[in-house]
């Protein structure tokens, strides 16, 4: 069954965890891949997260499952956080929420959800991005389109390109 499917790409991202494998200095940190990793390369999990966790079961009153579009009390929270609490958009109603198992599982529905409107939306995927965002997008049926954003030189933002790059796409 698994014969005919093929292997993803390998994620140049990733391609920074070797080089800071064979980094010799010493006050090195990994950050990316978005976690931390003592000096001992090992992930730990911080006191106050743990205490967090126990205050969260120690608080739960079911293992029922959510809601379909996650935990309205977190919705709510979150369009308050992103908009502010008194945004037009979600006093009228207009703005929506919903929880996704991890950030590659939004994009996949945010790609199918965007799919379905009546003139879907061109995705811009920055260059370099993850391996798995192109896929998910397309996969989602939307269009892709790319821009640079990164000066290998400098170690930093491309304003130039990345601008220029948006420009003529929008035009």
């Amino acid at each position: 069954m698994f014969e005919t499917v093929s292997l993803a790409p390998p994620d140049a991202i990733f391609g920074l965890n070797e080089a800071m494998r064979s980094d010799p200095r010493p006050e090195k940190i990994n950050l990316g891949a978005g976690v931390f990793k003592d000096a001992t390369g090992q992930t730990p999990v911080l006191e106050v997260v743990k205490a967090a966790e126990r205050r969260l079961v120690e608080r739960e009153e079911t293992k029922t499952y959510l809601p379909i579009d996650g935990l309205p009390a977190y919705d709510r929270e979150v369009r308050a956080l992103v908009l502010g609490p008194n945004h037009e958009a979600i006093g009228s109603g207009r703005a929506m929420t919903a929880q996704t198992p991890g950030g590659t599982g939004a994009l996949r529905v945010l790609a199918e959800t965007a799919a379905g409107f009546a003139a879907p939306p061109r995705v811009w995927v920055s260059t370099p991005t993850w391996a798995n965002h192109g896929p998910v997008f397309a996969a989602g049926g939307l269009q892709r389109e790319s821009y640079p954003y990164y000066d290998a030189a400098s170690h930093g933002l491309d304003f130039e390109a990345m601008a220029s790059s948006l420009d003529a796409g929008v035009a």
